[in-house]
């Protein structure tokens, strides 16, 4: 069944709404770190500041998700976007350490709407196109990445030392992303309504998780390989700045040829490549140019070697993650999906929790060490992953 033109439109409205949000996002991530140092902060306050986001997303996506149930998915993704508006105002306007907290405090409030989006999505598409639709927030997460960070490169170069252009440019396409909503996103289902998708429970999906070894396994490999991508977040700006001088607009495109790697391996290769070998082969073969780019970017005395670690990296993460998520989708039941993946969310959050503030640590000891924690937690996701059994075969 092809969906409506309606359906269409109120995807591409949510795709736009979704991606917007994500540049913004995508702005602040490569030149926080610069501003975090001009404010005084420490390598571990900088990894803090990462945590914290994530931290509030770990705990807010779930009650967003129950709010959009009872009031509706359109004013819970609008004040999402206000929020996240507001929250790179105060970036932009910060000028303590306590502001730069706050800021990616209220942003992490306003950026736990995804599931929200999902759930939209749900909402709208038949059972037989769901995927083809979620799949759209997957690829505003990819161009995000791409986009966000080399726009934030160059909006530091107009304002050197300051947040303004950054979090001002962030906060005008989250406002002007909210007006939009408001005027041509229509509501998916009536307020109070029991339709769309189930709720996550977080007993029954511990209670899967508890009874079967293959998602006890996906989603230990799954906490390694997230943990481990997420030590670049606070990390990537200033060993670039330490040993290469790169400021904020060469760090944004180290950001940005990261996400573009890994979105060509997603989009191009792993589609090809995983019905051909599974995912399971896919996944431990990814962790071999993973692995091996985290450690030439901890070890590299030059800057080409640095783009090729990072090329590395994006090629490892770009085909392990769609990968785990594959495995973790079909090592539960039917009437399970919800719940474990839902917990695989959960899990995805508690790692960006983790990997950034191990790594701010790390850094203020030696630049390397958040690289080498990183590719040991690739080897330890590999050992996980040579545990698995590729769907369809037989147990071994």
């Amino acid at each position: 069944m092809t969906p409506s033109p309606a359906a269409r439109s109120r995807l591409g409205l949510l795709f736009f709404a979704v991606l917007v949000d994500l540049v913004g996002f995508g702005i602040v991530l490569p030149v926080l770190p610069f501003y975090a140092a001009d404010l005084g902060a420490s390598v571990p306050q900088t990894g803090l500041l990462y945590a914290t986001y994530s931290l509030v997303q770990l705990v807010m996506a779930p009650l967003w998700g129950r709010i959009s149930d009872r009031v509706g998915r359109r004013p819970v993704i609008i004040l999402g976007l206000l929020g996240s508006a507001f929250a790179y105002a105060i970036f932009a306007r910060a000028d303590s350490l306590a502001l730069l907290f706050l800021s990616r405090v209220v942003g992490g409030i306003g950026g736990s709407t995804i599931p929200v989006a999902q759930a939209y999505i749900a909402d709208v598409t038949p059972p037989g196109r769901r995927a083809g639709g979620l799949g759209l927030v997957g690829a505003a997460f990819g161009l995000g990445f791409v986009i966000g960070p080399a726009l934030g490169g160059v909006l530091y170069g107009l304002s050197p030392g300051s947040p303004a252009a950054p979090g001002y440019a962030a906060a005008a396409l989250c406002l002007a992303n909210a007006l939009a909503a408001l005027a041509w996103l229509p509501e998916s289902r009536r307020a109070g309504s029991s339709g769309g998708t189930s709720r996550f429970n977080l007993r029954a999906a511990l209670a899967e998780a508890a009874g079967a070894r293959q998602i006890r396994l996906v989603l230990a490999g799954y906490l390694c390989i997230t943990m481990a991508f997420a030590t670049l977040h606070p990390t990537l700006s200033l060993l670039a700045l330490e040993r290469f001088g790169m400021g904020g607009r060469q760090a944004g495109y180290l950001f940005a040829l990261l996400g573009i790697v890994s979105v060509v391996v997603q989009g191009g290769l792993v589609r090809r490549l995983a019905p051909r070998y599974g995912e399971r082969t896919l996944l431990l073969v990814s962790g071999i140019p993973f692995c091996l780019g985290l450690l030439a970017v901890g070890t590299a005395a030059t800057a080409p070697a640095l783009l090729a670690g990072l090329v590395l990296i994006g090629i490892g993460y770009g085909g392990a993650i769609p990968s785990v998520l594959a495995l973790l989708s079909r090592a539960a039941g039917p009437k399970r999906q919800g719940a474990v993946l839902g917990l695989g969310q959960g899990v995805g959050s508690l790692a960006r929790v983790l990997g950034p503030a191990m790594a701010g640590k790390l850094f203020d000891v030696r630049l390397a060490l958040p690289y080498v924690a990183g590719a040991a937690l690739i080897l330890a996701a590999a050992l996980f992953s040579a545990r698995l059994v590729q769907p369809g075969e037989p147990s071994r």
